[in-house]
Order: structure tokens, then sequence, then C-alpha cells
């Protein structure tokens, strides 16, 4: 089987970059709107740092850190996807089955 391509702490780090982006991003379009609203650099600079805060704020919000964890590396998070119904199948082969004519499982109670 294949595990994730990815380890935690790549995860971590493009979460990082991603929200920190973000807030860049957020904080810059507040630098922008105030500057083509003619105001002076001065207030320009500020709207850009308080935008920026915001924009951290937000990114913090949008993109948690819980989405960096990986359920496939977690003993605490539970079966992996699939576990279950592999447990079903295997004991679905255990017992004798017989197909019906629709495609359905019956079990043979003999």
């Amino acid at each position: 089987m294949v595990g994730p391509s990815l380890s935690e702490d790549d995860r971590r780090r493009f979460l990082r970059k991603l929200q920190a982006g973000f807030a860049l991003l957020v904080g810059a379009s507040m630098g922008l709107v105030t500057l083509y609203g003619r105001a002076p650099l001065v207030v320009v600079a500020g709207a850009a740092l308080l935008g920026t805060a915001v924009g951290g704020v937000l990114a913090w919000y949008t993109f948690p850190s819980s989405i960096a964890d990986s359920p496939y590396e977690s003993v605490d998070r539970g079966p992996k996807p699939g576990a279950r119904t592999k447990q079903r199948r295997r004991e679905t082969d255990d017992s004798r089955r017989a197909s019906d004519g629709d495609g359905r499982v019956s079990r043979n109670r003999d």
C-alpha cells in the first residue's frame, strides 16, 4: 500500500505559506484601494498594515491548522478510510455466500 506523499512537516510549512500569502493578499488589496482613493501615503501604508493583520485573522479562521494533519499518520483518528469495508468483505468471504439473480449477496443458512 502506498502512504501519503507529504510529511506532516511539509503540510504545516505549506499551510503557513498559504496563510501568509492570504494575509499579504488582503493587505495589498486594502493598500491598493486606499491608494486609488487618493489617500496620503501614510494612510495607504497604515491601511496595508491593518489589512495584513485582518488578513492574518481571516487566514487563521479560513485555513485552520487542523487541515495540515494527515488522517493516515495519526493513531488517534481511528481506522483508515476503507478499513471497515475491507473488514466486512473479509467476514462475508469467510462465510458461505450465494448470489441472487439481482446481484445481492445472501448467506446460506444450512
